[in-house]
């Protein structure tokens, strides 16, 4: 087929093609989530939360950041330090992250619940993880894969706009795209989801104009909604 003419979407893919994907596409991201140790699982979080809307070296710098401050540099942060610095301190600590005084406020709040009711631990539950500000059910997913090697589907706009071009689902949000995938994808793909379709989206199968002459899981996707690709 043309590399311009949309394929119909398939209904449903085959178990065989979504494995395919996974497998081509595993060769080229990483499809193996960090799981990081309990001593470093709050700075999962912090991470995760500030890695909304904000790319990866944004995140890191500001990171390192609050390191420095609480007097820890490279080595993590606890609920007790952010706590002892000032929201408008964080704040200016984070820019420029997006949304960095929401974020700042956030981090406060979340710090104090986890202190007052968690124990200063983060909660191996969604429900719990939930409950702290800035978490939505997202950053739960993405916390429960890295924190506790749990099987859970991420979905960022990355994930929900490619299952969508692929013709796995056909959803109009990602929270609907999490449902619609669980009941897709055998529970072995759940967590690399995230990873593979988040690294493919950012460097491929971008939002307009994707890069369709070199997607090398082409063949596989019914280009829903494309319109125009390079």
């Amino acid at each position: 087929m043309p590399r311009g003419k949309r394929a119909a979407a398939p209904n449903p893919p085959s178990p065989r093609d979504i494995a395919a994907v996974f497998r081509i596409l595993g060769k080229l991201y990483t499809t193996h989530p960090l799981h990081v140790t309990p001593n470093e699982q709050f700075d999962a979080l912090v991470a995760t939360v500030l890695s909304s809307r904000t790319k990866d070296p944004t995140t890191n710098a500001a990171m390192e950041r609050l390191w420095a401050r609480g007097g820890y540099p490279g080595r993590g942060v606890t609920p007790e330090v952010l706590l002892s610095i000032p929201v408008d301190e964080i704040a200016a600590l984070l820019n420029p992250v997006g949304f960095y005084k929401t974020k700042a406020r956030q981090l406060h709040a979340l710090s104090a619940l986890l202190l007052d009711k968690f124990d200063g631990k983060v909660p191996a539950s969604r429900e719990e993880l939930m409950e702290l500000p800035g978490v939505g059910r997202k950053v739960a997913n993405l916390i429960l894969n890295i924190c506790f090697a749990k099987a859970a589907i991420c979905v960022d706009v990355h994930v929900h706009r490619i299952a969508n071009r692929l013709g796995w689902i056909a959803t109009g949000a990602p929270e609907q795209s999490e449902q619609a995938l669980m009941e897709l994808l055998p529970q072995k793909y759940w967590s690399a989801t995230n990873l593979v379709l988040v690294n493919h989206g950012q460097q491929i199968c971008v939002p307009v104009s994707p890069k369709c002459s070199i997607c090398p899981v082409y063949k596989y996707c019914a280009r829903v909604g494309v319109v125009k690709s390079r």
